[in-house]
This record gives structure tokens, sequence and C-alpha cells, in this order.
């Protein structure tokens, strides 16, 4: 799936959690490693890479571009990079690097909590979340296939969220009224982008469901479905802490461009409050 994963480092202690997680990824996956610093060449950073049998690259410039960069430059499919940064307040700082490059990655961005790390270096548990759209199957493809190399066991959630009396009337002038899309029932495939991750009810949602179940199976795995009822973010965020997974899977749809300043997109939030590791799947 992967044949070249880049991983940042400032060659700080919660760096080493980041690049220790891709090299064993990497490894599992028969992939080449190539660790990427923002900065001069250092005996640190060769004596990193040999210990992982990496390539090398140090580059001058802000360390988001220098990451962005480089994976166009190695032709990289994954970025890995740590969440430090990314949690309480440290959110709100501009150029927090993850930040940066999960926005604005040419690739596949796996985040490695790093504050607190993990102690397992492996992925057994993967949480993907889909919401039904063609974006949405993609990424349940593209962790299938990852899930399927690594053995993982792998749970699909679709969360729906009804909207509220306020959000129906504010949209029934709406010559594309999302009223009409949701009475049509099974026959819906997609939802209107302005609700996106906003599901009708049960029956749509487990409509989904089966049919991520066979993508899954498209895949070579036999993956657990669930239908939950709240915030698509919240509840991804609740059940990965609840249930001890090692990793969330979702697309980047909404992660690019303006988008990403729109309230409640569901990539973003998880990806700054998730108790573990989050990959975003570039579906775009």
């Amino acid at each position: 799936m992967y044949e070249r994963v880049l991983v940042g480092t400032d060659l700080s202690a919660t760096a080493k959690v980041a690049t220790d997680r891709a090299a064993a990824l990497a490894e599992r996956l028969g992939a080449e490693l190539v660790i990427v610093h923002a900065g001069s060449g250092s005996e640190a950073l060769e004596t990193l890479a040999s210990g992982h049998g990496a390539k090398a690259v140090a580059v001058a410039g802000p360390p988001a571009e220098v990451l962005i960069t480089q994976a166009e430059a190695v032709n990289a499919d994954l970025i890995v990079v740590g969440s430090v940064g990314m949690s309480g307040a440290k959110r709100f700082l501009l150029g927090s690097v993850p930040n940066k490059v999960s926005h604005h990655a040419p690739t596949d961005v796996l985040i490695v909590k790093t504050d607190p790390p993990r102690d397992a270096l492996g992925y057994d548990k993967v949480l993907v979340g889909t919401d039904g759209s063609p974006t949405a199957m993609r990424a349940v493809d593209m962790a299938s296939e990852l899930a399927n190399r690594l053995g993982a066991k792998t749970t699909i959630v679709c969360v729906y969220q009804p909207p509220s009396e306020q959000e129906l009337e504010r949209f029934k002038a709406d010559p594309n009224d999302p009223v009409a899309q949701w009475n049509v029932g099974k026959e819906v495939r997609e939802v209107p982008s302005e609700f996106k991750w906003r599901i009708a009810g049960t029956a749509q949602a487990e409509d989904i469901l089966d049919r991520a179940s066979e993508h899954a199976q498209e895949a070579g795995i036999a993956a657990e479905v669930r239908a939950l009822q709240g915030n698509p973010a919240e509840e991804l965020i609740g059940l990965a802490g609840a249930e001890d997974f090692d990793m969330i899977a979702v697309g980047s749809v909404g992660m690019s461009g303006a988008k990403r300043f729109m309230l409640g997109n569901v990539p973003h939030r998880i990806s700054h409050h998730a108790p573990t590791d989050v990959l975003i799947l570039r579906t775009t």
C-alpha cells in the first residue's frame, strides 16, 4: 500500500515517538523510510536514520513546508508527524507543524499521538469513520487495505445526526432540499454537501454500513460495523478512547482550502482531539 514513508523529526524525545512508529509501520509494510529534519545535517540525524535503516534528509526552512515539499520530492505515499502542538490550548498556535501538514499535505498523513505516547508500536485495532459519500467510501477502501496488510481488527462506524428543526427550516427554500433526499429512503446514496456527516436515521446508517462492509470484504477483511447516533467527531473520539483503538482513520474531505475553517469539520476535529493516532486518508 505504502512504498515510501516520510517522517519528520526535530530530534526531540517526542519526535522520536513518531519516528519509531513510522519505522515500525514501514517495516511491516516493506516500505522505504525517509527521515526529514528541517535544519542542518548532524551526526544525531545520521545515527537516527542508520538505526532504522532509513535515508536521512536535512533541509533548512519552515518545518511544515519542508515536510510537504520533501514528500513531493521523494514521491512519498505517507507523511508521519507527531501530535505535539495539536492538543489543548496549543492547537490555536499559528504554524503548528502537524496542523499545517494535515491541511496541506499531498499525501495521506499519520498523526502519531506523542503527548502522551501509546505504549504499543503496532496497530492491532483500527476504527474507520464513514458517512456513505463516495469520498468516505474511498477512505473505507484505503483503510481496509491497510488493515489487511497489518492484520488489524477493524471497526467501521457510521454516526448519524439528524438535523435540528432550525436547520430544516433554514434549508426548506433551498432548491436542493435535503428533506426530500432524506425522505426517499434506502435509495439515497449521497448526503447533501451542506450536511456532510449528517445522516437521517438508523435505517440509512445501516444501509451505508452494509455497503462499507462489502467494501471491506473486497479488501480481504471482515470488519465489524456499528451505527451510532450523535456528533460524529465526538462519537468516534469517545469510542476510540473507551475501547483502546490504536488508530482512527478518516477521509480528508473538508480539510483543504477554505473548508478547513468550517465548524464541526470531522477530520479536523478528530486530528486535534483524538486520544490515539489518526490516519487522514487523502480522498480528493
